[in-house]
């Protein structure tokens, strides 16, 4: 099967209609007109564009003026959530002027922040890293992350995802349980096991999930895993790492 002919290198695209020799050589050549002013996020960013398969594997870094009516919604544990719109919209391929082609601008977004993350720790790029790991293409029942912004004000770095309006599958089915259907119950039920098995196809185990864990897109009746900040290797050995 023919995936497409990339029309810069003439080569065929890979079964993600993407081609990754063109797609890495235009993010390397852009490394140097960005950074997040912490060599370990820059670095982690670099990776996951030299390695990505297909465009959502991409992650960028957000400036935080490309975000506006930046709004707070809750507080947790970990730190603060807010919604925002994002400018840009999400890297879909590369055009033939010459620049990155992209989807869904000014599209609105959630902001997770960390508290105290101006210090990043391994726990906040490990949650980041293991949603890219657990997501496979087209697969969206395991939320995607878009990219690294940082508050100016507070320094804390945050994770840039699709803004679920319905909040957690909790507080959705506490609102509307008695008017969803038995059909629109049990797909809520297959975007779950979808999910996991996209987790698990990945030699992965979420290690936290319930239905807090779990938001809801009530407008096109889909929800998705989220929260991946345990998410450990499946042959991982609590034991062997008390730490973690």
């Amino acid at each position: 099967m023919i995936y497409k002919i990339c029309k810069e290198c003439e080569k065929e695209n890979n079964k993600n209609r993407w081609c990754k020799e063109c797609n890495t050589k235009h993010f390397q050549q852009n490394f140097k007109n960005w950074t997040s002013g912490n060599n370990d996020i820059d670095k982690f960013i670099q990776d996951t564009q030299l390695s990505a398969t297909n465009y959502e594997k991409v992650l960028e870094w957000i400036p935080y003026n490309k975000l506006y009516d930046i709004e707070y919604i809750a507080k947790g544990g970990f730190g603060k959530v807010y919604k925002a719109k994002w400018i840009d919209g999400y890297i879909r391929s590369w055009d033939i002027n010459e620049n990155w082609k992209r989807d869904c601008s000014n599209w609105l977004v959630a902001l997770k922040s960390l508290n105290n993350s101006e210090n990043v720790t391994s726990e906040f790029i490990n949650e980041i890293k293991m949603h890219c790991m657990a997501r496979e293409y087209q697969t969206v029942s395991v939320i995607r992350v878009y990219g690294i912004t940082q508050d100016p004000e507070t320094k804390n770095y945050m994770m840039v995802l699709p803004y679920a309006e319905d909040g957690s599958l909790r507080a959705y089915l506490d609102k509307n349980y008695h008017e969803l259907s038995w059909e629109t119950k049990i797909g809520y039920l297959h975007h779950i096991t979808s999910g996991l098995k996209s987790i698990h196809n990945n030699g992965l185990t979420h290690r936290d999930l319930h239905i807090g864990n779990i938001l809801s897109f009530g407008f096109v009746s889909q929800v998705m895993i989220t929260d991946m900040g345990l998410c450990k290797p499946a042959d991982y050995n609590a034991s062997e790492n008390p730490k973690n």
